[in-house]
């Protein structure tokens, strides 16, 4: 018997990424609900949020910048009585939050004020309970809900289904180093290997990339797959948490399949690697430096990958 899955999200402001989820939906032997499905009917809306969800196998969370519709008697919003309710009945339940640093919105599909601090509690409550996963365009949710899926249903026979999901890597680093603001936040599967010690990452470098200082550390990594990225500047992976503690164990040499974001700072960062203890260095005066001219380029930004999660198969 085909599972089915439960759409949560406000709709004004995520209608194109509503749309990827049904689109994406399609390739999979899955039941669909939703509030386009729903027609006209006798029950309250809300009456017909909880039947639907109680129907459901899945709960499939997406929540961006809007608290949306709120229940005058409880004072909570829709989304969230239809969370707790698929939460009490123990549903599979698949949460998505927009990445606020990298996700393009209209300023008027952003909640303020009281409902604006409602959303984030809401989304505190996300993060504690769940494994949340983060979205910066309609594509690439329908990416890792196409990813999270496959763990749950069962896909339709479709000759996308056998695509070798490296190229689609390739064609985005590329596009990385083309483009970077434009695809940071992006998250994509490699494999790689590491090449050094980890060594903990810098103030400056948590800085500029929104880490937390004191929790990040990094290895030098070479990518196997894709192919033809030796030498290419991306040469590190950094984890933060859970994260950091497989960068720390994993032994040098030995192949990873990972998921990492890609993420992008316009800033040169000569320094990613902490000192916790000062150091002075003396450098003799250069009387050759006639016979030794360099000239030497200062990079104007920085590229890395985030180390996401393990795959589990790619």
């Amino acid at each position: 018997m085909n599972k089915t899955v439960f759409i949560s999200s406000t709709y004004e402001d995520l209608k194109e990424y509503r749309r990827a989820i049904w689109d994406l939906l399609e390739k999979f032997n899955v039941n669909v609900r939703g509030m386009e499905d729903f027609g006209a009917r006798k029950e309250a809306a809300l009456t017909t949020c909880i039947a639907e969800v109680e129907q459901s196998d899945i709960y499939l969370g997406v929540i961006a910048f809007r608290l949306g519709s709120v229940d005058p008697q409880s004072g909570r919003s829709f989304t969230q009585i239809e969370y707790e309710k698929a939460y009490s009945l123990g549903k599979e339940i698949l949460i998505y939050l927009v990445d606020e640093q990298n996700a393009l919105f209209r300023y008027r599909h952003i909640d303020q004020d009281d409902k604006g601090t409602k959303l984030e509690v809401l989304k505190t409550l996300f993060r504690e309970r769940h494994t949340t996963e983060s979205f910066t365009s309609a594509d690439d949710l329908k990416e890792k809900l196409q990813r999270d899926l496959k763990r749950l249903l069962t896909q339709k026979s479709s000759p996308e289904s056998n695509h070798d999901e490296y190229v689609i890597s390739k064609q985005i680093i590329d596009r990385f180093f083309l483009t970077p603001k434009q695809y940071s936040g992006k998250e994509i599967p490699v494999t790689v290997q590491f090449k050094s010690p980890p060594f903990p990452a810098s103030k400056k470098f948590c800085t500029a990339f929104n880490l937390e200082f004191g929790e990040t550390v990094g290895r030098a990594i070479e990518i196997i797959r894709p192919e033809g990225y030796k030498n290419s500047g991306l040469d590190e992976s950094y984890g933060t948490s859970k994260h950091a503690e497989i960068i720390l164990t994993t032994l040098n040499k030995v192949s990873l399949d990972i998921y990492v974001k890609l993420l992008f700072a316009d800033e040169a960062l000569p320094q990613v690697r902490a000192r916790y203890r000062s150091e002075t260095f003396y450098e003799p005066p250069d009387y050759d430096q006639y016979d030794n001219y360099e000239v030497h380029y200062s990079a104007d930004a920085k590229l890395i990958f985030m180390f996401s999660k393990l795959a589990e198969s790619i």
